[in-house]
């Protein structure tokens, strides 16, 4: 229910599955360690409790990580995720971060969690000695947390697609900032006929920087229309189609602005099999500042988001939450800035769409 999955869960402790169980706590700790003294129903009845509850005792919790000899944090990920450069410059910084803590990373796809199960999956991270999971998928999942919480482990969510609870540490950047100041670049420039092409729907982290994007063209005395942003997936796909698509309409813009460098990249191959020369005909600013920016034809301007120090801040936020310690605030952004190069210029006097309202 949707109630049960955005209320806040604390941690199951022996007590609860003593109550549960109408026996006493003595009786749970000799069912969870094996000993005798206790009759095969109410053995049974206590396992089943500890499995519907999804209890993990200290004991086994720290016994795995003495097995285990570091801490190790599971990160989650959606498959398709990987060839996606932002990954792999966020996982660069949090490996490093992680060297650096004394710590280890195991990648899971999330895709592998069924969700009717989410305690199940929550009791044997703990049991397999994990300190806690960050989570950088395209939903976030307040079963998953809830899940986690139960057995005792945090987690932190990277740029969340979804609005999480308020309560849940999240990492991220200054979208709104950086779509802002993408989008006064450009109409410095001259532009006027700007479009954004966006992320997954209902992003929130692309919300964002289609709002400031919004801002920016709204401080210029021109309306745009959020609702008509095409959203899908960042990839290279989803920038070919939406550009191509933009490109050929009766008034097409002098510039877009594409919420990931890899949509980006998309918007330049558009562009290429249309006939229109970037920057000449068409300027194109991305976001992230991933290696694609750089080694794109020609360089692409974009904002930078500090990718793996995204990275790096996760980790060390996980493992000071698994310690015990308290964070001064549940929400982190780190600065962005525009990154100029070779992708925009001033709209052609030829673009018979120069200084159109």
């Amino acid at each position: 229910m949707a109630g049960e999955a955005t209320r806040s869960v604390r941690r199951i402790t022996i007590g609860d599955v003593a109550r549960s169980a109408n026996v006493s706590e003595a009786t749970v700790s000799k069912v969870l360690n094996g000993r005798r003294g206790v009759g095969g129903d109410t053995r049974e009845r206590v396992q089943d409790v500890v499995r519907e509850l999804g209890y993990v005792s200290i004991s086994e919790r720290q016994g795995s990580l003495r097995r285990v000899g570091e801490a190790t944090i599971e990160v989650l990920l959606e498959p398709h995720d990987v060839d996606n450069p932002y990954f792999s410059t966020f996982i660069g910084g949090a490996v490093q971060q992680a060297a650096d803590s004394a710590a280890a990373l195991l990648v899971r796809p999330v895709t592998s969690i069924d969700e009717r199960f989410d305690l199940r999956w929550a009791q044997s991270v703990a049991r397999a000695g994990r300190v806690g999971v960050i989570e950088l998928t395209s939903a976030y999942s307040a079963h998953r947390e809830n899940a986690l919480r139960a057995v005792g482990l945090p987690m932190v969510l990277v740029d969340p697609i979804d609005r999480p609870r308020p309560s849940t540490p999240s990492i991220g950047a200054t979208n709104w900032a950086g779509a802002y100041e993408a989008a006064q670049h450009l109409l410095s420039l001259g532009h006027r006929r700007i479009d954004y092409i966006g992320g997954p729907p209902k992003a929130r982290c692309d919300e964002v920087r289609a709002h400031g994007w919004a801002a920016a063209m709204g401080d210029a005395g021109i309306a745009v229309d959020i609702e008509a942003v095409p959203r899908e997936a960042y990839s290279f796909e989803h920038g070919l189609r939406a550009a191509t698509a933009l490109l050929q309409r009766p008034d097409p813009p002098t510039a877009i602005f594409a919420g990931s460098d890899i949509s980006a990249k998309g918007v330049l191959e558009a562009a290429r099999r249309l006939g229109v020369l970037v920057p000449r005909d068409l300027s194109v600013v991305g976001f992230d500042d991933t290696y694609l920016a750089q080694t794109s034809t020609p360089p692409l301007t974009t904002v930078h988001q500090p990718i793996a120090d995204i990275g790096r801040t996760a980790v060390s936020t996980l493992l000071r939450l698994a310690a015990g310690d308290a964070l001064a605030t549940r929400r982190i952004e780190l600065a962005t800035h525009l990154v100029i190069r070779d992708s925009t210029a001033p709209p052609s006097p030829r673009n018979p769409n120069e200084g159109r309202p």
